[in-house]
């Protein structure tokens, strides 16, 4: 399950109690004296028939405390996360942008998962600088590309994309710096991309155990995931690690960074590079959670093969350690989608592929796992707000974790049919 704990209750009102003030303030930023703020929405959902394949005891989801790596356990109808996406646009070079949503998963519960103020002053010489300030996920991904960072190919996101939005989040600045290529008559364009940010000193703790799984919901800022109490932190070396992880956290009050590469070319082929190092002490823990150092790379292709079909893949690779050499784990993962789009019709196919590396000494917690899975979704759209489609998800999974519980099966399939209806306002 998800749920606040009393202190990140006071930081998520605490953002409130900053973003409100600072979207009045905008007017006082305007050079023109006279600001015609514009505020616009948008919003997308989903509903869910489902049909699930039976698991035995002990591989329930994880927000259930189990060891499952689909998020759905019961089968009928589910409601998925119901997003919204609002931006205040001024005649200034200043807007603001929050990102909110509903979720029934892990519990009932609205919250807000991004939240930025923007400055885009006009090119210099073509040259493009963009700042922003706030809560929001650095733009590695090509494959969250919609409505409040959702997935346009499908409900469930790859497993790469899964771990970003449960665990990730910036609370930060960034500045860009972009050459578009249409300026200067070049086929190319390019922006690099810098960020300072804290917050984020727990990434990598879900996954260490867990492991990579496939699902469509982001935690809210100031929520706690829970995952399987193993009995290797119940007791020994770990045992100050409690059973779930609050991804938003400032332990250590150091600075982590990111930077980024975008490439485009010919509105045909799109690459981005990520480097993000979340600088944290794996020594620290504060508030019932360890500071993990977490480093990885992402590198992010979009093909446009013709004008029906596109082709989406990501890499990801990094390492993550927490307490003195207590966990050490290395991680990398990547898929490949194919997106055919008929105009009557959409068809998406998604092969994941993940591996963890265990590299600490401590037996008694073996973080090594590996996987595939496949996810096929056929999207037929109704009208502009409506649209129906079928999804079909399947990984096979070893995590060696499950073997701290006897009979629990380390090597094991999940599957599930959805049968969805999705609704979106543009």
């Amino acid at each position: 399950m998800i749920k606040f704990d009393k202190p990140m209750l006071q930081i998520g009102r605490g953002w409130s109690q900053a973003i409100i003030p600072a979207l009045l303030l905008l007017p006082w930023f305007s050079q023109a004296g006279e600001l015609r703020p514009e505020l616009t929405w948008q919003a997308k959902g989903e509903l869910s028939l489902l049909q699930i394949q039976a698991q035995p005891a002990g591989l329930e989801p994880w927000w259930q405390g189990g060891t499952g790596q689909l998020a759905y356990q019961q089968q009928g109808l589910q409601a998925g996360p119901q997003l919204l996406a609002l931006q205040l646009a001024t005649d200034s070079p200043w807007s603001a942008t929050v990102h909110g949503q509903w979720h029934r998963i892990p519990t009932a519960d609205l919250g807000i998962t991004e939240a930025w103020l923007s400055y885009a002053p006009l090119p210099v010489a073509g040259y493009r600088l963009r700042a922003r300030a706030g809560y929001f996920y650095p733009a590695m991904s090509l494959e969250n590309t919609d409505i409040a960072w959702s997935s346009p190919y499908s409900s469930n996101f790859s497993v790469i994309n899964s771990w970003l939005g449960e665990e990730l989040r910036a609370r930060g600045l960034e500045i860009s710096l972009s050459r578009p290529g249409r300026f200067f008559n070049s086929t190319a364009s390019w922006q690099l991309v810098g960020g300072l940010f804290q917050g984020n000193d727990p990434l990598g703790s879900i996954l260490s155990w867990r492991g990579f799984a496939s699902h469509p919901f982001q935690s809210n800022l100031g929520e706690q995931v829970r995952f399987a109490n193993y009995p290797s932190i119940r007791s020994g070396p770990l045992a100050a690690q409690p059973a779930w992880v609050q991804p938003t956290r400032e332990l250590d009050h150091r600075t982590g960074f990111y930077a980024g590469l975008h490439w485009l070319y010919q509105n045909d082929t799109e690459v981005r590079f990520y480097h993000y190092d979340n600088n944290g002490d794996p020594l620290v823990i504060q508030h019932g959670q360890y500071a993990w150092d977490t480093q990885m790379q992402s590198l992010a292709w979009q093909q446009q093969l013709t004008e029906r079909w596109r082709l989406i893949s990501q890499y990801l690779t990094g390492r993550t350690e927490m307490g003195p050499e207590a966990v050490m784990v290395a991680f990398n993962s990547w898929y490949s989608l194919l997106h055919y789009d008929a105009g009557s019709y959409r068809l998406n196919l998604r092969y994941d592929h993940w591996i963890q590396q265990d590299q600490d000494l401590y037996s008694a917690d073996d973080n090594n796992g590996r996987g595939h899975g496949w996810n096929l979704s056929l999207q037929l759209p109704l009208s502009a707000h409506w649209m129906l489609a079928l999804e079909w998800s399947r990984l096979n999974s070893y995590q060696a974790s499950r073997a701290q519980w006897q009979y629990w099966p380390v090597q094991q399939n999940f599957q599930q049919w959805q049968l969805l209806l999705n609704w979106r306002i543009d």
